[in-house]
């Protein structure tokens, strides 16, 4: 580690709504950080928790924020404008930091174009079955669409945006482009990325600033996430075609072209290709259940792989046809 008087402050901003259970190994992870705790700063914005969520901050020492409108975006607005770091460095409460997390960062802000660094966020050893499996499948390059970041690579990359679980700021950068829009149900970092790399700075992948990060643990809160996800990446490209790739459309439109061709197949009376399609789609399913069951040594966690993969894919594509016909006019509290 560099010289302790010459580390820079940094805020650590965490948004959160009703997340009692799991912030407080976040914040036992924080205080275990291996950086300087008169340069540390953290703050949680809490949005409105019906639970002990702020109590459980305060406990721990925390700066407690309230949040009214209560939506992520708006939580890390609040958070930033009362920060005082040189780096600001945005988690979620679901999140366990690396114990280098901010000492690992640090030396990669050497080169003033730099505005950002951010490393993988991975599957906890400790995560259930189910989350396993869904970290899984966001490891899988097909159901990534481009991003690298629930993946462990062993080098240092320019990418195109960092996730706000781990993702570390230059305050001197973000001042130019924020505030966050707050229009925006999700994808809101991925606008401000986007307009970071506009100003020439640069973003990297960096595989030794790691945090552990805990999916979503039932089917019903893992389909709410990507129902969300796609809402939000479709208002973020309707501001900015960039950042909607044909990947993100394709399965967006999946159920529709999915159902028209089953009446089709049905209109045709063809059941030798509806045969075929469907023995297609269980070997894709079986390909990476068993993946997964080699990867985890597990067949509980392959099990829970083909559930896994039909959620996120449907989710999406319901998410993405309710923002294309019936836009949300308001995000505020949602």
């Amino acid at each position: 580690m560099a010289d302790l008087t010459s580390l820079p402050k940094i805020s650590i901003i965490i948004p959160a709504k009703n997340e009692e259970k799991l912030l407080r190994s976040c914040l036992s992870s924080l205080h275990a950080l291996d950086y300087p705790k008169e340069q540390l700063e953290i703050i949680v914005v809490d949005g409105l928790s019906t639970d002990h969520t702020a109590d459980v901050a305060r406990d721990m020492g925390a700066i407690v924020l309230r949040n009214e409108k209560q939506t992520v975006s708006p939580g890390r607005n609040l958070g930033f404008e009362n920060a005082h770091g040189e780096l600001i460095a945005f988690t979620d409460a679901d999140c366990i930091v690396d114990k280098q997390w901010l000492a690992c960062s640090i030396k990669y802000f050497e080169k003033e174009e730099v505005a950002c660094v951010g490393g993988p966020n991975l599957t906890p050893g400790d995560e259930s079955d189910f989350g396993k499996a869904v970290g899984f499948v966001f490891d899988q390059p097909i159901f990534a669409a481009g991003s690298i970041h629930a993946r462990q690579l062993p080098v240092v990359k320019e990418v195109s945006s960092i996730p706000g679980c781990n993702a570390i700021y230059r305050q001197s950068v973000l001042a130019q482009v924020m505030p966050l829009d707050e229009s925006m149900l999700t994808a809101d970092d991925t606008l401000l990325n986007m307009k970071i790399l506009d100003k020439g700075y640069k973003l990297l992948y960096t595989p030794d600033v790691i945090v552990l990060h805990y999916r979503r643990p039932t089917p019903v809160r893992l389909w709410k996430q990507f129902y969300r996800y796609a809402i939000g990446r479709l208002q973020v490209g309707k501001k900015d075609k960039r950042l909607l790739n044909p990947m993100h459309i394709l399965t967006g439109l999946s159920l529709p072209i999915l159902f028209l061709l089953l009446l089709i197949i049905v209109w045709k009376g063809n059941n030798l290709f509806l045969l075929i399609a469907m023995l297609t789609g269980l070997l894709f399913l079986l390909y990476f259940f068993i993946k997964g069951v080699i990867k985890w040594k597990s067949i509980s966690v392959g099990l829970n792989i083909p559930l896994v993969i039909i959620l996120i894919m449907t989710a999406w594509s319901w998410g993405f046809l309710h923002e294309l016909l019936f836009p949300i006019k308001r995000v505020e509290g949602k």
